[in-house]
């Protein structure tokens, strides 16, 4: 003998292994399903005959389920009979076979899934760009002046300013070392100014600072260079 709570963790335990075919656990007969809804809880019960009629179904090779999740709807399509389900539960119109909301009028299934992965690839192409485009400006992110890759500080709330980080940057993509402010491509005899001639670059790479100007070539931008006193 067996109490019910223990009857109902055995059912349980079944359906979890997708075992709609319940039996007695001592001598293997079925259970019948009226001795089955006075030993396990309702919330088991409904579990086991909606297991018990999606089988069913998939079993059925006329039998078609609503392509809506959780509608319970099942129709019987003939072989050559328009797929087409206006469903009565949940009110959408269907194809059956494969499943698209709403209905692909005029098309065949293949026809509708060819259709459909183009425009969601387009779509997709579109979103990613807008996508990329609004998150730079929320973030204040910048893009790299020679290859349009998108480049960040790793403090993503003060980019704008120099207190952890300086601005100049070098382009993980294809190395550019550039002014993260001004976005001018610096060299080892340019600097625009925006940050201190001291200060070099990180390789992103390697993680090694990388000096910036080379003081035999150095030239700020703006910065006219001083002129000899001439003789009296």
């Amino acid at each position: 003998w067996y109490c019910t709570t223990c009857v109902g963790r055995y059912v349980e335990a079944r359906l979890d292994n997708g075992s709609v075919l319940q039996n007695c656990p001592q001598c293997q007969d079925e259970i019948a399903e009226r001795d089955l809804k006075r030993l396990i809880r309702e919330s088991v019960m409904n579990r086991l005959l909606k297991m018990s009629l999606e089988q069913a179904v998939a079993a059925a090779s006329d039998l078609w389920p609503c392509p809506t999740p959780n509608c319970p709807m099942r129709v019987a399509l003939e072989d050559g009979e328009l797929p087409r389900l206006k469903c009565t539960v949940c009110s959408k119109t269907s194809c059956l076979r494969c499943g698209v909301q709403p209905y692909h009028r005029g098309l065949t299934c293949e026809e509708s899934r060819s259709k459909r992965g183009n425009a969601t690839g387009k779509r997709k192409r579109d979103d990613g760009m807008e996508g990329l485009m609004k998150w730079i400006e929320e973030t204040g992110a910048k893009q790299c002046p020679t290859c349009q890759m998108a480049v960040t500080k790793q403090n993503l709330t003060k980019q704008n300013t120099q207190y952890s980080e300086c601005h100049k940057m070098c382009c993980r993509n294809c190395n550019t070392k550039f002014c993260f402010k001004c976005l001018a491509v610096l060299s080892d005899s340019f600097t625009c100014g925006c940050t201190i001639n001291a200060h070099g670059f990180i390789d992103p790479h390697t993680g090694k600072r990388l000096n910036h100007l080379d003081r035999r070539k150095a030239k700020a931008k703006g910065k006219p260079k001083a002129k000899a006193a001439g003789r009296r």
